[in-house]
């Protein structure tokens, strides 16, 4: 890279008249001609050989097709066990973690119990009932009893049972109730995969602390597709199903996909590029790059963006004629890429260019 200094001379005639801040007698009247000496700074580059390329940075953003976080049921329990880590390939209804809840089965256990016993005390009762009332009408139908001495002890039987039955419907009620509030607490104890996929977070310190109401415990993901996609549809022509793509982020970090075609992508709405590998530890909504090559001139003169000017449809640089002052001239360009413009005519390789 050249740098140079041009002198540029600024001159101008200055009269000095009567109220002059020189005495009439140094100036003798004459014209001063005064002069300022200011520099400009450019810099010299040289026409060289290049790949010229037309560059598009095609930006994409991580998404997974579906994913989802877990938590426990039941609040106020110590965990048990955690049966994943993270990584760990999961399979719908795979037990993921499970709270203490041993005094759960004991209460459901007597629960159940009682509530069977109910069960079949009630069932005893009305058969007993039944029993009763068809001997009745037995001894109805043998004439034993009058029809109002029938409907009489009918009454009385009803009666007799009623209470008891009560009772026993009382019990069943509550206690069945109960049970099914102890057997939702315990479901709440456990956490079950909701689909094929794979642990991507798990609580820290689950084991050590109570976990608050609702507190996220694990994420699946559907790790089949995880994807960066982009709504530039017209760039879909760049791309093969199947090519692998290298993505970048702004920070520097490569992430290796392949392009979906139309028969593997969730839709046709949009590009897709799915991880070759499943990385857990990229967040939602990262955005990365593919460098797409538009167009491209292989081993052509070329020059950096900045050092060709356009005016009314013509191209132009600046170069230094003889006398060391900046002249223009006319050249005739090709591809301007992302970074270097062709030159086709009016510069030859090695010459130097203005570019300030």
């Amino acid at each position: 890279m050249w740098k140079k200094c041009v002198p540029i001379l600024l001159s101008a005639p200055l009269v000095l008249g009567g109220c002059s801040l020189l005495p009439q007698e140094e100036t003798g009247g004459h014209l001063v001609l005064v002069q300022a000496v200011d520099s400009v700074q450019y810099d010299l580059v040289e026409v060289v050989r290049e790949d010229v390329q037309l560059v598009k940075e095609l930006y994409c953003t991580y998404q997974q097709s579906q994913e989802e976080t877990l938590s426990f049921g039941t609040a106020g329990r110590m965990v048990r066990y955690v049966h994943v880590k993270v990584g760990q390939n999961v399979k719908k209804g795979d037990i993921l973690g499970e709270l203490e809840s041993d005094d759960l089965v004991e209460a459901i256990e007597q629960t159940r119990y009682i509530v069977e016993k109910n069960r079949l005390l009630l069932a005893q009762a009305e058969e007993m009932k039944a029993f009763d009332l068809e001997a009745l009408k037995a001894q109805y139908d043998s004439g034993a009893l009058t029809r109002a001495q029938y409907e009489e002890r009918v009454g009385q039987t009803e009666e007799n049972y009623e209470d008891t039955i009560a009772g026993y419907q009382d019990v069943l009620y509550i206690q069945e109730l109960r049970l099914e509030k102890l057997e939702k607490e315990l479901e709440g104890c456990q956490v079950y995969a909701g689909m094929d996929g794979m642990v991507s977070m798990v609580r820290g310190k689950m084991t050590e602390n109570l976990l608050p109401a609702g507190a996220a415990a694990f994420t699946v993901i559907d790790t089949s597709q995880c994807v960066f996609s982009t709504n530039e549809m017209e760039y879909a022509k760049y791309f093969m199903p199947g090519q692998e793509v290298t993505l970048v982020n702004n920070n520097g970090t490569t992430y290796e996909t392949r392009f979906l075609g139309a028969d593997e992508a969730p839709d046709t709405e949009k590009l897709y590029f799915a991880l070759i590998e499943p990385d857990t530890s990229i967040a939602v909504d990262t955005r990365a790059f593919a460098s797409l090559v538009l167009d491209e001139r292989k081993d052509v003169l070329a020059l950096p963006l900045n050092a060709v000017y356009k005016a009314a449809g013509k191209s132009y640089v600046y170069c230094e004629d003889e006398n060391g002052l900046k002249s223009v001239r006319y050249i005739t360009t090709g591809l301007s890429g992302s970074k270097y413009v062709e030159i086709v005519e009016g510069l030859e390789e090695g010459e130097m260019v203005i570019r300030k």
